[in-house]
């Protein structure tokens, strides 16, 4: 039986979504969230120019705010308090549903033009539970996870919830691409360098053609959430 975790990676380029919770209770780590991501991109652009990047930002508002749509890695601009501006509740099911739709028309539209596959990741962060879709439900998304996920796509989920966990896996996010962190900033600069660090390893996988079990994006590596734990367990007495 073939092992379909396995999946033999296209050569070459690698689309980077970004799904971004912009809910009011983002507020506390607006600026840890735009410092973060900026220096992600630029990690990424040190790594290489094979890549693109689609932000997405989301709440009761707009669950679709497209920022930027398949920016080449070495155009990306960066992220600003302008631009991120935490407000409304978080319709979760809403903004993965739409975006794996952006993500479908993108790869059609590669296809129709003769152009090879991306090696798609999708990183969602956030930092509390769905209470808002209307589009959406659970099992819906769960299912667009699954079949995205038979054809090699990789799903993150970056959560400083309670239960960060319970909720990406009732979407169909495997835990070995789960990493919580703490709300705040030290928590927020570990998700992203953590972040930063798998993502520089799968596009190395993806440029040379390996084989990547496209369910264990961190690896083990989870930094963020060991700091998470250690706090939690040994709390600041400030």
């Amino acid at each position: 039986m073939i092992d379909k975790t396995h999946i033999e990676t296209p050569a070459g380029r690698t689309h980077i979504y970004v799904l971004l919770d912009r809910s009011g209770s983002m507020a506390s780590i607006r600026d840890d969230v735009i410092g973060g991501f900026n220096a992600f991109i630029e990690e990424q652009r040190g790594n290489g120019d094979d890549a693109r990047v689609t932000l997405v930002q989301f709440d009761t508002v707009c669950p679709d705010e497209v920022v930027m749509d398949r920016v080449p890695i070495t155009r990306v601009p960066a992220l600003t308090r302008q631009a991120f501006v935490p407000r409304g509740g978080t319709p979760l099911f809403d903004a993965t549903g739409l975006v794996i739709a952006r993500a479908l028309e993108h790869a059609g539209d590669r296809r129709r033009r003769g152009k090879s596959p991306e090696q798609v990741v999708m990183v969602t962060i956030t930092d509390g539970h769905e209470n808002s879709s209307r589009e959406f439900d659970r099992r819906q998304v769960l299912d667009l996870v699954k079949a995205r996920e038979a054809e090699g796509w990789t799903f993150v989920f970056l959560s400083s919830a309670l239960d960060a966990y319970g909720e990406a896996s009732g979407i169909g996010y495997d835990a070995r691409s789960t990493q919580t962190f703490v709300q705040d900033g030290d928590g927020a600069k570990a998700a992203f360098a953590s972040l930063s660090r798998s993502t520089v390893r799968l596009r190395d996988t993806a440029r040379f053609g390996l084989d990547v079990d496209n369910l264990d994006f961190f690896q083990g590596d989870k930094p963020a959430e060991a700091d998470h734990k250690r706090r939690a367990r040994w709390p600041s007495r400030r």
